[in-house]
């Protein structure tokens, strides 16, 4: 009976283990960008994204995240990344001169060379403050096309780089098409009273 229970024991032992790995795995700090894509002329500011921030399963307090913003800098030119939640911010990459070489390819796509980073962090290991309902909007993000001669599509890539520990990253992608126009052609107001404003 012994023998048996020995086993029995010795085929019970990697499936908890495997058992416990999969329950850690399934903690995700994730990211949400609103819009999914943005379309733009040669020339001109894109539109602004937002960027959120949840766990998996939700509503979870960790130690912070360090969230980096990957691009194609022959592509992309970063205007501005502004913090929107203030609580455990810490630093971040607010302009185009402030941004580093993506050397590890840390997002997995060799097409993008430079990343942008904002950083939150807690001692306690409480952020975000329990009172914030989740997604939370972290920071808003813009770019503008960085070639006058190229138009076509090409992402932006978000990633969870600094984790807390026992969480993997729910990663997201933005499309942002490049298209060609007249980006320096203003447009005429309509006239009232007579005056052209």
């Amino acid at each position: 009976m012994n023998q048996i229970n020995a086993k029995t024991g010795s085929r019970l032992f990697p499936f908890v283990i495997s058992l416990l790995a999969a329950t850690l795995d399934a903690n995700q700090q994730a990211l949400f960008i609103e819009p999914a894509s943005i379309d733009m002329d040669v020339g001109m500011v894109g539109t602004e994204l937002t960027v959120s921030y949840d766990t998996v399963p939700g509503g979870l307090q960790t130690a912070g995240a360090g969230i980096s913003v990957f691009f194609d800098s022959t592509k992309l030119r970063l205007e501005s990344l502004i913090p929107i939640y203030a609580e455990g911010f810490v630093q971040a990459s607010r302009t185009m001169d402030s941004v580093i070489v993506d050397t590890s390819d840390l997002d997995d796509d060799h097409s993008t060379d430079k990343r942008a980073i904002i950083a939150y962090t807690s001692f306690s290991g409480r952020w975000p403050d329990s009172d914030s309902l989740g997604p939370l909007r972290l920071f808003n993000v813009e770019f503008a096309a960085a070639n006058q001669n190229w138009t076509g599509e090409t992402q932006v890539n978000f990633v969870v780089t600094s984790l807390a520990a026992g969480f993997s990253s729910m990663s997201r992608s933005v499309t942002i098409r490049i298209q060609g126009g007249s980006p320096y052609e203003v447009p005429v107001q309509p006239k009232l009273g007579g005056r052209q404003q």
